[in-house]
């Protein structure tokens, strides 16, 4: 326990059985959604690809933040005002909390540079059905959040009961070396690095979409000459739904983290002082919700699933499928570009 609490009065208990509940409801319902994900994208009729393999791999990470954080650790520490579970339990609870964390916030930026390496570079990989390829993304996400959360049980800093002394996370009030290379670290790369990677990806994804909708607007008329084209209604849904879900991603992905990210900066900046026991229970009241949002955005808002769950109509163009016509679509244009050149000529 760091005597940096002691400084403050002990919360109302009301606090901890509303937050207790809170956690609980939170911990329980996204067990449940994001189990529901996992055995639906994992059923036959969604294809063995990279896009899916992402979204079963976040599934997998939430489901474990929400048994970790939720019922029974927090909820039943809640009730008791204190945490009856031990100190290695402490260790272990901070650790799977953050790397559940991290491999979420990881595979949310994965999912980003997949559809903007698609949409936005074309690569030409065969990335769908390259099983060798996709485990080792998934592997390389798990790697990747474990060296920010493993270090303190080598010395680097260290997992520690937090305000409301009812749950577990990193030290981020110690100043020590250690701890501040461990909490500058998680920082940047496991929060930083993936939050611009994010932003980068979806906001050059917007650009090129709307790019794509005024290019694709134009089509060669008998005359040689171009005249506006309607879109079908498919293509419209397809294009707006895009840009309202990367919107929705970086809105919620930044709201359930940034409370965190904001408490380390803080005591990296060495203001500590203004870290009260509420101050600290914020950050985990926004960031045990994102183990909800991310199914409802990636999985309940897809027509495959939704159709699988017999709550929607059946997806007539699958993420891939959209991918591939626009590419096709492009080509297209460009060669009768090409045609049109050619008539002006002979003209």
């Amino acid at each position: 326990m760091l005597k940096h609490w002691d400084k403050f009065t002990p919360p109302d208990p009301i606090y901890n059985y509303i937050i207790g509940t809170y956690v609980g409801i939170i911990g329980i319902t996204g067990m449940i959604v994001n189990l529901l994900v996992i055995f639906v994208f994992s059923s036959p009729r969604y294809p063995t690809g990279l896009q899916n393999a992402l979204i079963i791999n976040l599934a997998i990470s939430d489901f474990g933040f929400s048994a970790v954080i939720g019922f029974p650790l927090k909820t039943v520490a809640a009730f008791n005002l204190y945490w009856p579970w031990g100190v290695l339990a402490c260790q272990l609870y901070g650790f799977a909390s953050g790397t559940f964390g991290f491999v979420s916030l990881t595979t949310i930026s994965a999912i980003a540079f997949d559809r903007y390496s698609v949409i936005v570079k074309n690569f030409k990989i065969n990335r769908h059905g390259n099983f060798r390829f996709t485990i080792m993304i998934i592997i390389g996400l798990w790697v990747w959040s474990l060296l920010w959360t493993i270090p303190p049980f080598f010395g680097y800093g260290r997992y520690v009961l937090e305000g409301f002394h009812t749950s577990c996370t990193f030290d981020y009030i110690s100043n020590d070396v250690p701890n501040l290379l461990f909490s500058g670290g998680m920082y940047i790369f496991g929060f930083m690095f993936p939050v611009l990677l994010s932003v980068y990806c979806y906001l050059n994804l917007i650009r090129v979409v709307r790019q794509n909708e005024r290019n694709l607007s134009l089509s060669l008329s008998s005359d040689g000459r171009f005249k506006p084209y309607k879109f079908s209604r498919n293509r419209k849904r397809l294009d707006i739904q895009a840009a309202k879900s990367s919107v929705l991603l970086l809105l919620f992905y930044l709201m359930s983290w940034t409370p965190y990210a904001t408490v380390c900066l803080v005591s990296l900046l060495g203001h500590t002082d203004c870290l009260t026991p509420m101050v600290a229970e914020i950050p985990c009241i926004f960031a045990k919700m994102a183990a909800i949002y991310d199914p409802f955005v990636y999985a309940f808002k897809n027509a495959k699933f939704k159709s699988a769950l017999g709550i929607g109509r059946p997806s007539k163009i699958t993420a891939y499928q959209y991918d591939t016509s626009m590419r096709k679509k492009l080509s297209q244009k460009q060669e009768m570009q090409m045609s049109g050149e050619l008539l002006d000529q002979r003209n």
